[in-house]
């Protein structure tokens, strides 16, 4: 400290190698994410084909109610995950995780109907469901989810946010919400069983993996 002589000089000293760089605003990280989310529906519509059951009438309220609830965990994450970007202080953005509250309402339904099949109500419900035992539609939306977890990955890694574990939580429900929805756009199993556990399955899954995967990956 004694080689400076006054505060200017230090500062002149400290800014001497600063070179400017482009801010980051959180809008670029929404683009980035939405891009990569279109880009997953596409490459799942060209793989397994468009379900036209949701353009002429064919799909039932569990398939809107599913994939609207799945839409909000998507907007809501990805509002909260691009605004990590930037250190900040105060209250944290609840509504990721009032959203995926509600998106635990599917699979909750789903064990109180299957509850009530053991009771002899089947609420037109019944474990012969072949939507029941189709669980690759989990695995593709889990893949979806991998191109739109690496776009968050990389918008992350150019910011610098405070906490990474909860970073690593909103890549999980960002990823698992937004690419579980671009594969649903191919299936056409729409009963309550299957909608309320293979189609959220990969938002929960998503999410604890990106828990502990991503703190390493964006780590300064």
């Amino acid at each position: 400290m004694e080689k400076y002589n006054n505060r200017d000089d230090l500062i002149a000293a400290l800014t001497e190698d600063v070179t400017p760089v482009t801010p980051i605003r959180p809008r670029q990280g929404l683009a980035l994410i939405a891009f990569a989310t279109v880009a997953a529906a596409l490459a799942c519509v060209v793989i397994f084909g468009f379900w036209a059951g949701m353009l002429d009438g064919r799909a039932s309220p569990y398939f809107w109610i599913s994939n609207l609830l799945l839409a909000i965990v998507g907007a809501s994450s990805a509002t909260a995950l691009v605004s990590t970007v930037t250190p900040r202080v105060g209250a944290q953005n609840p509504a990721p995780a009032w959203s995926t509250a509600m998106l635990a309402v599917l699979p909750i339904a789903v064990f109180i109907g299957v509850m009530s099949l053991e009771a002899g109500h089947d609420h037109g419900m019944s474990l012969s469901d072949p939507g029941l035992r189709y669980w690759e539609c989990a695995a593709y939306g889990l893949g979806a989810s991998s191109l739109i977890a690496l776009a968050s990955v990389l918008f992350l890694r150019r910011g610098a946010p405070v906490s990474l574990n909860r970073a690593g939580w909103l890549i999980g429900l960002t990823s698992g919400s937004l690419g579980a929805l671009a594969y649903n756009l191919t299936c056409p199993l729409d009963s309550l069983l299957h909608t309320g556990v293979w189609h959220v399955a990969p938002v929960f899954m998503a999410a604890i993996f990106w828990r502990y995967a991503a703190p390493p990956l964006i780590r300064w």
